[in-house]
């Protein structure tokens, strides 16, 4: 099973990423020694770079989305050209050179059951 930790740890995601700053996190996939990949993203809501090697591209954007949802962030962009196409396969939507997602309804169901 795969396990997603969130890092706020400066050193450890400096060894991981060029991507600095005091609010910047990783949420890093772990399964047993395996590393299939993580999330870089900040605090705020911006999410940086995606590093997927083994199909967890998903998982990471809804762990840091779910990180963000738990500490109120209403809206999640992303800046990085790269990840738009995957990014919008998920719900963001693509707008003046930035993807982006409100946060608040990504986990919503999309229909009801009655």
């Amino acid at each position: 099973m795969i396990r997603v930790t969130i890092i706020d740890d400066e050193r450890i995601i400096k060894s991981i990423s060029k991507i600095e700053g005091s609010d910047v996190l990783m949420a890093w996939a772990q399964e047993n020694e395996h590393t299939p990949g993580h999330s870089i993203f900040s605090g705020g809501g911006e999410i940086f770079d995606i590093v997927d090697n083994d199909n967890v591209f998903e998982l990471l954007v809804r762990a840091t989305l779910n990180y963000l949802d738990l500490k109120k962030i209403k809206l999640a962009y992303c800046k990085n050209e790269a990840l738009f196409d995957e990014l919008v396969r998920l719900g963001f939507t693509k707008k003046d050179g930035i993807c982006e997602v409100d946060v608040s309804t990504f986990f919503k169901p999309c229909c009801s059951h009655k």
